[in-house]
């Protein structure tokens, strides 16, 4: 029954149209062949991280909290609830004599 669900919008998916692969891997090849003449003559290449060969390792290696960790015993949910009736109880009648 769709009245109750909740839908999430759709992702953003850009492609771009106007792309070639090929002139990407020639530029990364020109960009690796310069940071290597720079090296030979001596001067510090200006760093520039590739981006791609860092995508997603956050997420791999993000350590989750075990979800049954934070669970509530249920003999102490139900200890709990009794309490919070039995003083509901005294407030709305003053005393404790069922």
């Amino acid at each position: 029954m769709a009245l109750f669900s909740t839908r999430s919008p759709r992702r953003f998916g850009g492609v771009h149209i106007y792309t070639s692969e090929r002139k990407d891997k020639l530029d990364k090849l020109v960009a690796e062949a310069k940071r290597g003449e720079q090296i030979e003559r001596g001067e510090s290449p200006e760093y520039k991280p590739d981006i791609e060969s860092y995508r997603g390792k956050f997420a791999k290696n993000l350590k989750r909290a075990d979800p049954e960790r934070h669970r509530l015993h249920p003999g102490i949910a139900i200890a709990i609830i009794v309490v919070l009736i039995i003083l509901w109880y005294y407030l709305m009648t003053g005393s404790l004599g069922f």
